[in-house]
């Protein structure tokens, strides 16, 4: 006998094929007929699997398939649908084994069951009903998942930059998946490894297109294989975001590549225009490496510089191990030929970069030195750090830097820094840029494709990739943008991300916000634009307008917090204040715009002293605030107390707040030492602990011109830099659950002894059930009364209902003894009571395991 298919199967089954579409249906009946024909034919139970209606008939069909083949695919299908019951669908129905006989012992007669399965049914499901509901309630659904591609050297020089990049596509991928994943399928990572090698990099996108996977492409890591893949993904039409690729040709190339930082056109822009108008140069020189970030990032600076001044000198290092060291020898000795003022810009990797500032430094040449994205990580700094205690140059290499950077770490806002924290929690080390770079990638196309609800279908991938293409490209102003976790994340015609760069100095230990700033112009008007350019405001490059941004050093050392009124969501709070500036003194003339008095003024300084042009100015601030308090998992809740100042004139434009070094340099756990009293914390709030305090800038405003007449016709709207001091606080639970649940408790154990009342005696277990119903909405009202009006059902809540609601069962139990006792049916009222006295119990112990599970 042949090893294939009944031909009838393989007929049936090609013709259920063609009409699935539009008759599932008769689809179902011909692939049943198939496999009447051959049970054992794979494909039809693959295929009947694929029409199923619900989870129970897929499950049954894939187990068939799996059985018969063990295919990779069918038991991926499988574990995506879950577990749970399999049922066969009725067109195979006569294909299913039959039940085997129940050879247990014979069921009483119908008149004598009684009410013994009602009232087993009701036990169980007051036990278990809360337990299976909260697991469904927790538990995503799961279906085929949804596929995103991270290609970078994930080997080689790049290696620890990609292995920050995968490590937060994971933490947010489980972050996602965590939470239902994308509509119920769960997101996965496909990681490839193209090792900075263009070849490498056109064979994985190659691969990538042949497997038809991925909705898109987080990747390629370094501007060469992005530029090699680019054509590759373009004509397959899958998108694809780069991290950290700044070739300006790789987005302007293909309308299917997109860039989640700023290109080298902006940067080049923006070292430009620091050179020029921060450090006051019309001369500058380069220095660039031989590979086409290099080669992009010399043709764009010099472009961007002719609008200052000349490039005195244009020097490429190769990066072939053999040939660099003799380039780097020979780029110094030009550039000692040149004045001591003339910036230098390097346009190199890591490796040559060290070395390029070590010889620089110790051959004498005293020159600003500026970077581009790929100087101005934690990591080179580190490099350069320990070539200065290697090398015996402390305090030698790492004056006089500017580099740019689209992440400064003492400038993240509030959910970056979240993120910065969970980050360093979980691998034991700060992120580098790159991770935040990657992950705005990600999720901006996570995003796209939860709300828009595409990437689902595996038959419409194209289609989907198109749009998600198509909604990339959508983002095309501050409006429509992103709130990504760097800022508003939007895209330039060119696909590029349209965001200003941060230019980062060392203070010795690693980088931080140089004190002036630039940041992109969006004029309010045409009328502001031309005074803010009569008056020398806007910096024009080409088409870019830029201003100079004040940055303001801020740090807050807590004092106190007590006070907490969780009625009014206020509280008070005792903090010195610090600011510290280049520039006029609007930087200081700011506002707390939580505090409870709205005219609340910083006063006068406790101290204010300038010196070499750095203001510092001093300031205790001390009086009530107020939050927006959360209750839901009240009372094991916890809640931020936050001081947020703002800048009263000046917009996120003109000023923005970053935090000071000393606050970066000091242990997170010293933030909760009293700075009046360090021998105490800050907490002086009964019943609350203090658990971290963070410190972070945040940028809010609107996208619309609230009204301002000098503001007709804005684009880009109003927005102001904060600065935030939070402390998150818990409740101390144990001793607020011991005075507020002991009367609860005490309920619990009288409302069980009416259980073991006989049933003569009903009318006691009814009475006491009945108070005990009252009592607890009595108690429960004196707990809560100490919150706010709100509309959610808080967590305590819940626990007093589940109470509520046994207390009633009892009455009904008691209520049933009694009938059952009056028609003397004995053995049924004992067996009920038994019942019940043993599901109190496991319905209160399943309670408390369900709230251990929650809060614990």
């Amino acid at each position: 006998m042949p090893d294939g298919p009944d031909t009838a199967a393989l007929s049936l089954t090609n013709e259920a094929l063609r009409v699935r579409h539009s008759d599932p249906a008769q689809a179902r009946e011909l692939l049943g007929r198939a496999l009447t024909e051959d049970v054992k034919y794979e494909p039809a139970w693959r295929w009947l699997a694929e029409l199923a209606t619900d989870d129970a008939e897929r499950r049954y069909c894939l187990d068939r398939a799996y059985a018969i083949a063990r295919d990779p695919d069918t038991r991926r299908a499988r574990a995506a649908v879950g577990t749970g019951p399999s049922t066969p669908p009725a067109e195979v129905a006569h294909l299913a084994k039959p039940a085997r006989p129940d050879c247990g012992p014979r069921k009483p007669a119908a008149g004598r069951r009684g009410w013994l399965p009602w009232a087993g049914a009701a036990a169980v499901v007051l036990v278990l009903s809360a337990v299976v509901g909260f697991v469904l309630t927790a538990a995503p659904r799961t279906g085929d998942p949804v596929y995103v591609a991270l290609v970078a050297g994930m080997t080689g020089d790049s290696a620890p930059t990609s292995a920050h990049m995968e490590r937060s596509l994971r933490m947010h991928i489980d972050t996602v998946n965590e939470t239902g994943g994308i509509n119920g399928h769960p997101v996965e990572l496909l990681v490839y490894d193209d090792a900075d090698q263009p070849d490498k990099a056109r064979e994985i996108a190659e691969q990538i297109v042949r497997e038809d996977k991925v909705m898109y492409v987080v990747g390629h890591g370094v501007s060469d294989t992005a530029l090699a893949a680019a054509p590759i993904y373009r004509k397959a039409r899958i998108p694809a975001i780069t991290p950290s690729a700044t070739s300006s040709q790789i987005t302007d190339d293909s309308d299917w590549y997109f860039r989640s930082m700023f290109g080298n056109r902006t940067q080049s822009d923006f070292l430009a225009a620091y050179a020029a108008k921060i450090l006051g140069s019309t001369t500058a020189a380069i220095v660039y490496g031989d590979n086409e970030s290099g080669r992009s990032g010399h043709d764009t600076f010099v472009a961007s510089f002719r609008t200052f001044g000349t490039v005195a000198a244009e020097l490429p290092v190769s990066s072939e191990p053999g040939r660099s060291a003799a380039g780097v020898d020979a780029a110094v000795q030009r550039l000692r030929t040149l004045a001591p003022t003339v910036p230098i810009v390097l346009a190199l990797r890591e490796k040559l970069g060290v070395e390029m500032i070590t010889k620089l430094r110790t051959a004498g040449v005293t020159a600003p030195i500026l970077g581009t994205d790929s100087l101005a990580s934690r990591a080179f700094h580190n490099l350069l750090v320990a070539r200065e205690q290697a090398d015996g140059l402390q305090g030698k290499l790492t004056p006089n830097l500017y580099m740019g950077t689209p992440m400064a770490q003492d400038s993240l806002s509030g959910p970056a820094l979240a993120w910065a924290h969970e980050f360093e929690q979980r691998y034991g080390e700060r992120p580098l840029w790159h991770a935040a770079t990657a992950r705005q990638a990600l999720n901006i196309g996570v995003h796209l494709m939860h709300n828009n609800g595409y990437g689902l279908d595996q038959d419409h991938r194209a289609q989907d990739r198109q749009r998600l293409r198509d909604d990339l490209a959508g983002l095309k102003d501050r409006k429509n943008a992103f709130p990504a976790l760097l800022g508003p994340l939007y895209f330039t015609q060119n696909g590029s991300a349209q965001m200003p760069v941060s230019i980062v100095t060392s203070d010795g230990t690693k980088f931080v916000s140089a004190p002036v700033q630039l940041t992109i112009y969006e004029p309010l008007s045409e009328a502001a634009l031309r005074a803010d350019t009569a008056n020398g405001t806007v910096i024009a490059i080409g088409d870019r307008l830029l201003t100079r941004r004040q940055v303001v050093a801020t740090g807050i050392n807590l004092n106190e917090i007590r006070d907490v009124d969780t009625r009014d969501g206020s509280y008070y709070m005792d903090f010195f204040l610090w600011l510290k500036y280049v520039g006029d003194h609007a930087a200081s003339d700011v506002q707390f715009i939580n505090a409870v008095k709205p005219d609340l003024k910083l006063g006068t300084p406790l101290r204010d002293v300038t010196e070499n042009g750095v203001t510092y100015r001093l300031y205790r601030v001390a009086d009530r605030f107020k939050s927006s308090f959360d209750f839901r998992n009240f009372p094991f809740d916890h809640q931020e107390l936050s001081a947020v100042l703002q800048n009263r004139t000046r917009t996120s434009d003109q000023v923005v707040y970053a935090t000071d070094r000393e606050i970066l340099n000091q242990n997170p756990e010293d933030y909760l030492r009293s700075g009046a009293d360090a021998s105490r914390d800050i907490n002086q709030a009964p019943n609350w602990q203090a658990r971290s305090a963070r410190f972070y800038q945040q940028t809010v405003g609107s996208s619309d011109a609230l009204g301002d007449p000098k503001a007709v016709g804005a684009t880009s709207g109003i927005f102001y830099s904060q600065y935030a001091a939070e402390v998150v606080i818990t409740r101390d639970v144990l001793p607020f659950l011991f005075k507020n649940l002991l009367p609860l408790a005490l309920l619990i154990c009288v409302t069980y002894l009416s259980l073991f009342f006989k049933p003569s005696e009903s009318a006691a277990p009814v009475s006491m059930g009945v108070t005990a119903i009252l009592s607890t909405a009595v108690l429960l009202n004196n707990v809560t009364s100490q919150l706010p009006s709100v509309s959610y059902t808080v967590a305590l809540e819940w626990g007093y209902y589940a109470f509520i609601l046994l207390a009633t069962c009892c009455v009904l139990i008691a209520m049933l003894r009694k009938g059952l006792a009056n028609v003397k049916r004995d053995d049924a009222e004992r067996r009920l009571a038994n019942g019940a006295r043993i599901g109190y119990p496991v319905y209160i112990l399943g309670i408390v395991l369900i709230y251990v599970a929650s809060f614990a």
